[in-house]
């Protein structure tokens, strides 16, 4: 069962809410911050939706592995509706007035309430995100409390690879400093992810092999 309820309005249907607040976005790629408005008196409405048996495709990796434009892909060309680690910032630092660290328990709840949110509205959620080894639990509670179906995707180019994407994507305004990138670089390291090099290959070959 789906439940939308705006402060002003009462009880809307899902045709009357914008689900992206594309003000606050930052970026320039097409991903954009979660934040569901009325259509009729552009209030912010509580949306959730039934998250039992949604997929979710859980993409984590260092800066330049590729996490955001393979989302991207997914989003345009395979179904999936996307929640993107920045946006979720964002959207963080938009209803509590300061941007917390990353994997912050605000962060966390907003990625939790975003789940909810786009399960009304899809079965399928890829979620972009740098997720250390001490923080995986803490999505992974998430995802067996709302009974969800999930893999966790490590993109793991080769170091040099994903260097060099930070110099020349353009979905940020600056050049992610190369000492961010071997710091999850190295950091990230798990048992039970499934790892995947996408050196070498397009976005949508990426998003393709995934897929399989």
């Amino acid at each position: 069962m789906t439940n939308a309820a705006c402060p002003t309005c009462g009880k809307v249907p899902l045709s009357n809410i914008t689900i992206h607040n594309t003000a606050l976005r930052k970026q320039t790629f097409t991903l954009s911050p979660i934040l569901p408005t009325c259509n009729i008196c552009n209030s912010e409405v509580e949306v959730k939706g039934n998250t039992q048996g949604i997929q979710i495709l859980l993409l984590n990796g260092t800066c330049g592995a590729g996490k955001s434009t393979t989302a991207e892909k997914l989003v345009k060309n395979h179904d999936y509706m996307a929640i993107d680690g920045d946006c979720v910032m964002q959207v963080v630092q938009h209803k509590i007035g300061i941007q917390p660290p990353n994997n912050a328990p605000e962060i966390v709840a907003e990625i939790a309430t975003q789940v909810d949110i786009l399960s009304a509205f899809t079965r399928k959620i890829v979620i972009t995100a740098v997720i250390e080894p001490k923080d995986i639990q803490k999505y992974i509670d998430i995802f067996q409390n709302k009974g969800v179906d999930y893999r966790h995707v490590l993109l793991k180019p080769t170091y040099e690879t994903a260097v060099q994407r930070t110099k020349t994507r353009t979905c940020h305004t600056s050049i992610t400093p190369e000492e961010w990138v071997r710091h999850f670089y190295d950091r990230l390291v798990f048992e039970d992810a499934e790892i995947f090099d996408n050196t070498g290959l397009t976005v949508e070959e990426s998003a393709l092999q995934i897929e399989a």
